[in-house]
């Protein structure tokens, strides 16, 4: 095994248990290591995906991507969040100590100054604000003890008439996929704060942070590096904006739709437009930024996310367009939302890790493994769901949903059971009504 050399490294599972506590990985030697191999929970996974942590690239890639500022966030802030959802959020008792009182207070200044630092430069248009292996956007898709709080999801749902949406989807067969589609918008609005008190209250209300703290603690052993970070927020950010970009030694190989549920019009109307600006815009701005950072060498892979913003004209449409393209004056462009991890620690969205890999891949065999990858039953063929549909563009395969499939009302009560609770004409629960919610107290 060379770790220095640049090739591929190809070892076994146990090589890398019995190995990870002796060798010291680069971070080149991490981007050769196999992804699909890593074992779950070992040194080298947690060292490769933290490659990937927003802090440890951002500040390359300029105005390609959000203003965003950082700090960093201690051992006893992180303890604190995960007691504070441990208590919010598990119904486990007695978990928060004087201690973790004192660190999220510490935690609410520095967001407070990320916060100001910000505005400073950028304007009051509000945050988003993340840690820096992941988002808290699953926080605001329930109410908790310390969260978003039942009469602000109430206001957001009233906002956007969510009542008359389920209504119609229920009596005067309309479409369930609607009913979701509103959820989703207004889950999104509800990640937008103006304050370090909205922003601590989404982060000890996120399962997806609290894994990665957890993920954290438990390798603490090897340093301890984990961060928080603000964003401006802007409002051209939208589901049916989101593009998952896959790359190989600095090439476009392939893009999805990032949202894997609901067919849009804008989306199906206008992808030669879609992948042309992402191609147009990764060629010159994000590619040199990767390149700086390291994640477009020869044989190192990265998944890209990308929010696109149509022209003008395509917004005073309403958002669809007519399939046409640009004019001159249209300013379509592309802009860089996040760099992730490549393998199945990273959705692959409309793509499948295994069916597709060879085509995900570009076909170059990345780690050696690649003829044994594809099996006889997909003979390495890429494989389209039901409701999927396939086009490319400049040689680059672009996939998005053309017809949505499968959203039930099993479905929306199993991950929305608050929202239909909240906003559902039928529900008591949804007339407006004085309700006691407890303040992630930081005294």
């Amino acid at each position: 095994m060379s770790l220095g050399s640049g090739q591929p490294v190809d070892v076994s599972d146990d090589d890398l248990r019995n190995q990870e506590d002796a060798c010291d990985f680069s971070e080149m030697d991490l981007l050769k290591l196999n992804p699909f191999t890593m074992p779950n929970f070992s040194k080298q996974r947690f060292r490769y995906m933290a490659l990937f942590d927003m802090e440890k690239w951002v500040s390359k890639f300029g105005g390609s991507t959000f203003p965003t500022a950082s700090d960093k966030v201690s051992e006893a802030e992180a303890l604190a969040l995960q007691h504070f959802y441990q208590e919010g959020c598990c119904g486990q008792h007695h978990k928060i100590t004087p201690e973790d009182k004192d660190a999220m207070g510490q935690l609410h200044k520095k967001i407070g100054a990320l916060l100001e630092q910000l505005r400073a430069s950028t304007g009051d248009q509000g945050f988003f604000v993340r840690l820096g292996p992941r988002s808290p956007k699953d926080a605001p898709q329930t109410v908790s003890q310390w969260g978003i709080s039942e009469p602000r999801i109430k206001a957001a749902l009233r906002a956007v008439n969510a009542a008359s949406t389920i209504q119609a989807a229920r009596e005067g067969g309309g479409d369930v996929s609607e009913v979701l589609r509103v959820f989703q918008s207004v889950c999104h609005s509800l990640q937008h704060v103006s304050s370090a008190d909205e922003a601590i209250a989404l982060l000890v209300t996120s399962a997806r942070v609290m894994q990665d703290i957890s993920h954290a603690l438990d390798k603490r052993d090897g340093g301890w590096d984990i961060s928080v970070l603000a964003r401006t927020w802007d409002d051209e950010v939208a589901m049916e904006r989101e593009f998952r970009t896959f790359v190989v030694s600095g090439q476009v190989v392939a893009i999805s739709q990032y949202d894997d549920q609901l067919c849009y019009p804008f989306v199906q109307q206008n992808t030669d437009q879609i992948v042309a600006v992402i191609l147009r815009d990764f060629e010159a701005l994000v590619r040199p930024c990767l390149q700086q950072a390291g994640f477009a060498s020869p044989s190192v892979a990265v998944v890209v996310d990308f929010l696109v913003v149509p022209g003008k004209s395509v917004r005073d449409a309403g958002g669809e367009g007519d399939g046409s393209g640009a004019t001159e004056d249209d300013d379509w462009h592309a802009r860089l939302i996040e760099l992730n991890p490549f393998g199945p620690m990273t959705g692959a969205s409309l793509f499948c890790w295994r069916a597709d890999r060879r085509l995900l891949q570009g076909r170059e065999d990345l780690f050696g493994d690649l003829a044994d990858a594809a099996k006889p039953s997909t003979q390495g063929q890429p494989t389209l769901r039901e409701g999927v549909a396939e086009t490319r563009v400049c040689g680059v395969p672009f996939r998005y949903v053309d017809r949505t499939l499968g959203c039930s009302w099993n479905a929306l009560d199993a991950s929305w059971e608050d929202y239909l609770r909240l906003g559902s004409p039928y529900s008591p629960d949804a007339i407006d009504a004085p309700i006691e919610q407890r303040k992630c107290s930081v005294q």
